[in-house]
């Protein structure tokens, strides 16, 4: 298959299961150990992000790609934030051919709270070459904008970037680092606000069939009510723990779980 919006993480058979997550790297376990470890014959696809959207001409473009292969689209999985863009793309989906199995993972909307979270956590990162008033500012920062622009997540995304590239710029200063490293601290930050840009434009709502929304420990589902198998795993491990790949398993071959 030659493809340009989607990476195949596993090919083991004709069925393609679609995965939705941020593509870059992250702490918890990801698709591709999902895709590595469930006993199916299926090819795991994930996508690849372009831009911040629109999410309806990405969702066509996704949908366009994965029907053009002539391989039947089994199940739409999503992760966290993108399980708002797994729904869409299960719709743009079941639009043209049968619909596919949506199954969401400790799946969380995007807001402008939650876009101001990761700010943080971003500049939490960088804490050790940045002054504690500064870390306070950030965190005044974020407040003030998610206040003033309660209704406007690009707003949102815009001014908190803007004052990311800043604070980086000031540690790479101190750090006497070259420009194109500040650039790499400054790029990730942005393409992971332009995944949430786009997520934040999707929901948990289907048209064409009943999510089925998978949790963690201590975790509840966006909307209620909703199908929802609770497991005993920690979130940081959902998608590599046996018990998620016999339930993903179950599901593709047509199974109905017992849990």
């Amino acid at each position: 298959m030659k493809l340009t919006d989607w990476r195949i993480l596993s090919d083991r058979g004709p069925d393609l299961i679609a995965c939705l997550d941020f593509p870059g790297a992250r702490a918890a376990a990801g698709f591709t150990d999902l895709a590595e470890g469930v006993p199916v014959d299926a090819c795991f696809l994930h996508f690849r992000q372009a831009g911040a959207g629109p999410l309806a001409a990405s969702v066509d473009r996704w949908a366009a790609e994965l029907a053009a292969t002539g391989r039947p689209v089994r199940a739409v999985l999503g992760y966290c934030a993108g399980g708002a863009l797994a729904t869409r793309l299960a719709d743009a989906i079941a639009a043209t051919g049968p619909a596919p199995v949506v199954v969401l993972f400790d799946a969380v909307p995007t807001t402008g709270e939650s876009v101001a979270d990761q700010f943080m956590s971003a500049v939490q990162s960088s804490a050790r070459q940045l002054t504690e008033q500064e870390l306070a500012d950030a965190r005044a920062l974020s407040e003030q904008i998610v206040t003033r622009y309660p209704d406007d997540l690009r707003l949102v995304a815009a001014g908190l970037t803007e004052h990311y590239e800043a604070l980086m710029r000031a540690v790479a200063d101190r750090l006497s680092l070259p420009l194109f490293l500040h650039q790499e601290l400054t790029a990730g930050f942005t393409a992971y606000l332009d995944y949430l840009l786009l997520a934040g434009e999707g929901g948990f709502d289907t048209r064409a069939s009943t999510p089925l929304f998978v949790t963690s420990l201590e975790h509840e589902p966006p909307v209620q009510p909703a199908r929802t198998i609770s497991l005993d795993v920690e979130h940081d491990d959902l998608l590599r723990d046996p018990k998620v790949y016999k339930l993903v398993a179950e599901i593709i071959r047509g199974e109905i779980p017992q849990w």
